[in-house]
């Protein structure tokens, strides 16, 4: 019986606070960003083989990297502030957002994707990168021609890292749950990812 994603959904980014090894990290207010439209998702693994007797006898083949390739339906200037460190211009007279130097915020991020079962009934699985930080890396707009909107969107790209959350050996990228509603999926990732009810007001 097929399992295949059919639509994806609440896309959420909140600030990393803090994090002490052996233990969750804690997040600031998450928020839910603008609709999503696709993320894609690259995982690197080592390839590091052990050969004896002329043979493979065994092989560290653990995940190493993992990279989000995300696109929604716009960033607002407050988006923009809580995903890249934007800053507000100072000189209330000139106004303004700042793009500068600095370092993109570690977060968490989250979304929803939409599995169909070969019998028509739908799950919905929750993921949650636990520590990732986002650029844009290229931007692009367009004039009107005639009567054709030609939709901006924008594409960020980030990089996850891996955090001891259980002080066991192995460490951990993300995490995932699945759920049979949609509601219940949003509120697991709302309490992780602490997303109130005005954060998530859009949605």
């Amino acid at each position: 019986m097929s399992y295949a994603t059919v639509g994806m959904m609440y896309p959420v980014f909140s600030p990393l606070v803090s994090h002490t090894p052996g233990s969750m990290p804690v997040y600031g207010t998450g928020r839910v960003l603008q609709e999503a439209r696709e993320v894609n998702i690259s995982k690197t693994f080592n390839t590091n083989p052990l050969y004896g007797d002329d043979q493979e006898v065994d092989s560290d083949n653990g995940l190493t990297a993992l990279g989000y390739d995300f696109e929604n339906t716009g960033l607002t200037p407050e988006d923009k502030r809580v995903l890249f460190g934007e800053t507000l211009n100072a000189d209330t007279l000139t106004g303004g957002q700042w793009e500068s130097d600095n370092d993109t915020p570690y977060g968490g991020f989250a979304h929803i994707e939409r599995m169909r079962q070969g019998d028509g009934t739908k799950k919905y699985e929750a993921y949650i990168a636990l520590k990732i930080k986002f650029q844009e890396t290229s931007h692009t707009a367009r004039t009107k021609e005639g009567n054709q909107i030609s939709w901006g969107v924008p594409r960020i790209s980030g990089t996850a890292a891996s955090l001891d959350v259980d002080g066991g050996e192995a460490l951990r990228f993300r995490l995932h749950e699945t759920f049979d509603t949609v509601g219940a999926a949003k509120a697991w990732i709302n309490s992780i990812l602490n997303v109130t009810a005005t954060t998530a007001a859009t949605t």
